[in-house]
């Protein structure tokens, strides 16, 4: 039997429905009994990356036969009942067609072909996140950087330790950022749809904490996603590293703590979007959540970063 509707734990999947395709995609498959994958796309009128993607948040309710059509399972079967009676939970916003910002996450930079096919195996993730730390680590000694948050700074001392743990720093920063925002988003979401119950408050804030540590218990993944994540941050130290061979002294001055020139920053600004894109899409497919939701949690990583920025030059301006 599925959790009910009014169970707020970790372990109860119905959240995953609170999105209208996936309700469809139960309902196609309930109707059909077993169904390809064609065949559903086809009947449902929605991209390939879409149906995957959704196929991939709706596991407890739907598995695949030998001949790779899918059906519902026991769990699946009692939502397709539920949606079928018209349970208002299920239901809410059914009739809201998809917007164009959502047809257009889905199509053009969608999870299911950036990050999903890495991310979605454990073994592959960590491969993938190590490369890119080690290559991460690397170019960051070459150029004598270091990476906090989201920025890059030229520390006038280099120092070999301080460089590496920052950047260990910053992954964990990132990866327990990231982990509590979602995490707080999913208990205001649930609280919206069920309102507030009666809970053991100690029980509560320990589950929550343990969500945020584990990555929702997705660790090895989320910290590979972040390691995937800030690689676009290593283009500045590798165009750096280019611009001192090729004797570029306009790409950036000595004398400065950040980047000042306009080069440098229009790199560090297209850093910053990839990795913001890399970091959004595995974010909503790891934590299934909504795209925009994901966004406006890295955005504000974005926003943290440059705040971090002022502080650290602030510390670093002699007073008086």
């Amino acid at each position: 039997m599925v959790a009910s509707v009014n169970d707020t734990s970790e372990d109860n999947p119905v959240w995953l429905l609170n999105h209208r395709t996936r309700r469809r995609i139960i309902l196609a498959i309930g109707d059909a009994g077993r169904v390809s994958a064609s065949a559903l796309r086809a009947s449902l009128q929605i991209s390939t990356g879409s149906l995957y993607y959704n196929l991939k948040q709706l596991e407890p309710f739907v598995a695949q036969d030998s001949k790779r059509n899918y059906y519902l399972t026991e769990k699946g079967l009692e939502v397709y009942k539920m949606l079928k009676a018209g349970d208002p939970l299920l239901l809410e916003n059914v009739k809201n067609p998809q917007s164009f910002l959502d047809r257009l996450f889905t199509t053009v930079i969608h999870p299911s072909w950036i990050l999903g096919p890495a991310l979605d195996r454990t073994v592959i993730a960590v491969i993938l996140g190590s490369l890119s730390a080690l290559l991460n680590m690397a170019l960051y000694l070459n150029g004598k950087i270091s990476l906090i948050g989201l920025h890059v700074y030229h520390w006038r001392n280099f120092d070999l330790a301080g460089t590496i743990l920052t950047l260990l720093g910053t992954i964990a920063f990132i990866y327990i950022y990231l982990s509590a925002l979602t995490g707080l988003y999913d208990e205001l979401r649930k609280r919206r749809i069920v309102g507030k119950q009666e809970d053991n408050t100690l029980k509560h804030v320990k589950g929550f904490i343990l969500s945020v540590v584990t990555f929702n218990r997705s660790a090895l993944k989320g910290l590979a996603a972040v390691s995937i994540g800030i690689l676009p941050m290593s283009l500045y130290p590798f165009l750096l590293f280019i611009a001192k061979v090729r004797g570029w002294a306009w790409f950036h001055s000595p004398s400065s703590v950040v980047p000042t020139s306009l080069a440098a920053n229009i790199v560090l600004v297209s850093s910053q979007f990839i990795s913001f894109l890399l970091l959004t899409s595995s974010l909503s497919h790891l934590r299934s959540i909504r795209w925009h939701i994901a966004a406006l949690i890295c955005l504000s990583l974005i926003y943290l970063s440059i705040v971090l920025q002022y502080v650290i030059l602030g510390a670093l301006t002699p007073q008086g």
